[in-house]
């Protein structure tokens, strides 16, 4: 088994020592290799890190090229557990200092801004600020890090940034650099907050907020561009942009592609803009949702000549949708009359269930190559429905086997057939609510998950679906992810936000 389980990666092997021979003459094209040949272009203003910002990349894939954890590092695996930062969803690492070779890692709470030092075998936070306002879950969760060592965070309707007290320092405190705030004459509600954020392939800061607001704002944040989704939809999620300027928003009715021309975000088909409903579903979020409508992040995939845009729609029985990103074929008809000619294909998650009537998933699409995974959080209770008992309460006892959801299904895109398909499901995974992640390297899905109450690290061959280990972290719920994401620091190192604070898993071979 484990001889059949190592094909893939030596063909992924002498694949790239055919690739690296034959353009030798380009050294920065074999570096580029050595990295990956299917990672999205680099954005050379995020942080040249294993992981800038929300989802790894602008593309909102999830995935890298780095080793993860494997079968053989158990016996040396190191678990640490930071308990002073409660339920940070994503970590940002920075670039690397000139002053000691290390990098610092970036994290924002509910209430707070941290910096950490995760170089050696112990997690040390180095400083905490508190913000100016407790803004909920949705604004401040997507977070990055630019190549000037700048962490950029929301906060309601501010976008906050934050540099070291001492530049240069990486042991130095926090110091809030800078604040932008949203004009109150474009907010139309009390409520509207900051969702979404991502960075343009120029350098800008995009945001999107929960009343579909989009602006693209300078570095310096003194000069902005905005436009908007239609009237009366929402945003609950984050955004994704190409290297063309693409900026895609996924509303409670449509997705859209914005285009940014670095003086001006349009919404003009002319100019390259789009607009293409779905089957956004109901009107009320089920247990575990953070909004009507799709319920992730748009994911860009890059999949032979075509260039797509994956999510999930809104409808009871969930369907997985991509829809062509740029021009559609001139050959191209709709897949039905009654869908948008935009659409590529949809196709139901199942997660293995012939006869499922019924499927969530909130996590961003997880996308590597022509593939996507996603994985169940339909949890089997629903405190939303006892009076004055929050809904959350059902994502903190997600690991409880009979609320804990079950299933993660891999789809792949044909692009010489123009089809998507279900290529497998495993039905016994549990992957309750965290963000799945993926080593090109290791060839392994990782999410954070449960058996039987615990909370574990689970590894799927990336290639079949069959578990091929787990690591068992606790019963406690420091250990649940609460919609964190799982995401390759390092060569070896794989790290969650918990509800307890930061968990990190790592061998000590490195």
């Amino acid at each position: 088994m484990e001889d059949v389980l190592m094909i893939p990666g030596l063909i992924r092997c002498l694949r790239t020592v055919f690739l690296f021979n034959f353009f030798s003459a380009s050294i920065f094209f074999n570096v580029a290799i050595a990295e990956s040949i299917i990672d999205p272009p680099k954005n050379p203003f995020l942080a040249g890190s294993p992981w800038p910002m929300s989802h790894r990349n602008p593309y909102n894939q999830g995935s890298s090229y780095l080793k993860g954890i494997e079968l053989d590092d158990i016996a040396s695996l190191q678990k640490e557990l930071s308990e002073t930062i409660p339920v940070p969803i994503i970590l940002a690492y920075s670039p690397i200092y000139e002053v000691n070779g290390k990098r610092v890692v970036w994290g924002s709470t509910l209430g707070s801004v941290f910096k950490m030092d995760m170089s050696g075998n112990q997690i040390n936070r180095i400083d905490t600020k508190l913000k100016d306002e407790m803004t909920g879950g949705l604004s401040g969760a997507y977070v990055l890090v630019d190549k000037d060592y700048k962490f950029y965070v929301p906060d309601g309707s501010s976008l906050l940034v934050y540099e070291d007290a001492i530049k240069g320092d990486p042991g130095s405190g926090i110091n809030l650099y800078k604040k932008f705030d949203i004009p109150e004459e474009l907010l139309t509600a009390e409520s509207e907050v900051i969702v979404g954020m991502n960075m343009t392939y120029d350098g800008y800061i995009c945001l999107a907020t929960s009343k579909g607001l989009v602006l693209v704002i300078n570095r310096s944040l003194d000069k902005f561009y905005h436009t908007k989704v239609d009237e009366g939809e929402e945003v609950s999620n984050s955004i994704s942009i190409d290297e063309e300027g693409g900026i895609y928003v996924v509303s409670s009715k449509k997705m859209y592609r914005f285009q940014w021309s670095g003086d001006r975000v349009s919404a003009d088909e002319g100019k390259g803009a789009w607009k293409a409903a779905y089957e956004a579903g109901g009107e009320t979020p089920w247990p575990g949702r953070l909004g009507i409508g799709s319920g992730s992040t748009p994911t860009l995939m890059n999949a032979g000549n075509d260039k797509l845009v994956v999510f999930t729609d809104g409808q009871e029985l969930m369907n997985l949708v991509v829809m062509w990103r740029d021009q559609i074929p001139m050959d191209w008809k709709p897949i039905s009359e009654e869908k948008d000619r935009r659409i590529a294909a949809e196709i139901p998650i199942t997660f293995g269930n012939p006869n499922a009537t019924r499927s969530i998933s909130e996590q961003s699409v997880l996308v590597r190559g022509d593939r996507a995974v996603v994985v169940n959080n339909d949890y089997g209770w629903d405190f939303s429905r006892l009076p004055g008992v929050p809904q959350r309460l059902t994502v903190l006892f997600s690991n409880f086997p009979e609320n804990a959801p079950y299933g993660i299904e891999q789809f792949h895109w044909n692009s010489y057939s123009r089809s998507l398909s279900s290529l497998w499901a495993n039905k016994e995974i549990s992957c309750p609510n965290g963000v799945p992640t993926m080593s090109e390297s290791s060839n392994l899905v990782y999410c954070w998950g449960q058996r039987q109450g615990m909370w574990t690290l689970e590894a799927v061959n990336w290639d079949t679906g069959d578990s091929v280990f787990h690591i068992p972290l606790g019963y406690r719920e420091k250990y649940n992810s609460v919609y964190s994401a799982a995401q390759i620091g390092g060569k070896g190192e794989i790290v969650s936000g918990t509800f307890g604070g930061v968990v990190r898993l790592q061998t000590s071979k490195y």
